[in-house]
């Protein structure tokens, strides 16, 4: 074989190679759903694309109401790299004024959005979502969620209210982690 043919042979199996694991890095972050699923932005908006997905660890915050029953009231967490680095690059917490969930990364992009969806995640786990984006803003150093349509929130552990009655004015804060998936109108692959 010539040497000509071999180096593209082998330049081709590399390329073949590279496509394969970017291939196989989406497909172990998929949010596995589908379009028609209530939870899947291509069901409302077919031109819908993932372009970021975070893994978030932090708490589900409730507090004690007069009837002795725990009421949900903010989430506090950090967001990271889906690279298993465990590299912050954000936030996620509840815009007091507005009581919606903002997540906000490292460049001081953000978006805020609203529930369009839920689904049970499995005992003890909060529900998976689709929430639509209300605003988005750049941040000083860059625009990463600025283009966000859409923020599903799969593959929940964790953050239910605890069981039972509670005392008026008791606070709790339940430890949870769960996968943010951001979505942009049109466009085409993960940043």
């Amino acid at each position: 074989m010539s040497t000509r043919r071999t180096r593209f042979l082998l330049s081709a199996a590399t390329a073949l190679a590279a496509l394969l694991a970017a291939g196989a890095a989406f497909a172990g972050t998929d949010p596995q759903t589908q379009p028609g699923d209530v939870l899947d932005p291509r069901t409302y908006a077919p031109e819908s694309t993932p372009f970021l997905i975070v893994h978030a660890t932090g708490v589900q915050r409730y507090a004690c109401q007069a009837s002795g029953t725990w009421l949900f009231t903010d989430p506090v967490a950090t967001l990271f790299d889906q690279d298993g680095s465990q590299n912050a690059i954000g936030s996620h917490y509840l815009n007091v004024a507005t009581g919606r969930p903002v997540w906000q990364l490292q460049d001081g992009s953000m978006v805020e959005a609203a529930r369009k969806a839920a689904a049970p995640a499995g005992p003890g786990n909060i529900a998976a979502l689709l929430l639509e984006r209300a605003t988005s803003a750049p941040g000083d150093d860059g625009d990463r969620l600025a283009k966000t349509s859409w923020v599903q929130r799969l593959n929940t552990s964790g953050g239910v209210a605890p069981a039972g009655a509670c005392v008026p004015g008791d606070r709790a804060a339940v430890s949870y982690a769960t996968d943010y998936v951001f979505w942009k109108a049109g466009g085409s692959e993960l940043d």
